[in-house]
């Protein structure tokens, strides 16, 4: 009997209710627009799964690998010169008269190897720099589209346009969002990617 009385004057004090569950708080949102935010998501990958596909598919293969072997190669350069040089000797010698034309034509081919040498000095540090910048750049524009695409499928589904034009130009905003999330992620948007 004391422990009930003790439960009764706690829950009175606490002013919580006996029984039943709680009451939602004001700032809950209303289940529809749960239910709403789940159907806008449904179907797509998660934020993280995402942003690990634009990374990976922003770094470019050579910078992946290391860009040491590509500095390597050297940049070569060819030329080739024709070239077609007389010389006329006119005037006396010993006897005679002389008076001949001399040619001497010639080809020379040449070919050049050049290698960078700021290139070999620090390639991997330089592709690095670069491919941690695209890397940063691709996560940030698919998480900002990542999340616009799910606003739009949202208000799609709270609010549709009652205008056929409004409700138009709305799904081909979602289409196109989809369709530049589907660029930077090799597909992963539209259910096709790796």
């Amino acid at each position: 009997m004391a422990l009930t009385a003790s439960i009764l004057l706690a829950s009175a004090l606490s002013g919580a209710p006996l029984s039943g569950p709680p009451a939602p708080a004001e700032s809950d949102p209303p289940r529809e627009v749960l239910r709403a935010l789940a159907l806008a998501s449904a179907g797509d990958p998660d934020v993280a799964r995402v942003q690990a596909a634009a990374a990976r598919l922003a770094t470019p293969v050579a910078a992946r690998r290391g860009g040491f072997a590509a500095a390597l190669l050297p940049r070569l350069t060819a030329e080739v010169r024709h070239l077609e040089q007389s010389n006329r000797v006119v005037g006396l010698q010993g006897s005679g008269e002389v008076d001949y034309l001399r040619l001497a034509p010639g080809t020379a081919y040449t070919v050049r190897a050049t290698w960078e040498l700021s290139r070999l000095a620090a390639p991997a540090e330089a592709a690095g720099v670069e491919a941690a910048r695209r890397r940063d750049e691709a996560v940030r524009r698919a998480t900002q589209l990542y999340f616009e695409r799910r606003r739009l499928r949202a208000a799609l589904l709270l609010s549709p346009p009652a205008d056929p034009a409004a409700r138009a130009a709305a799904e081909l905003d979602v289409d196109q969002i989809t369709a530049e999330l589907d660029a930077l992620t090799g597909g992963l948007a539209s259910g096709g990617g790796r």
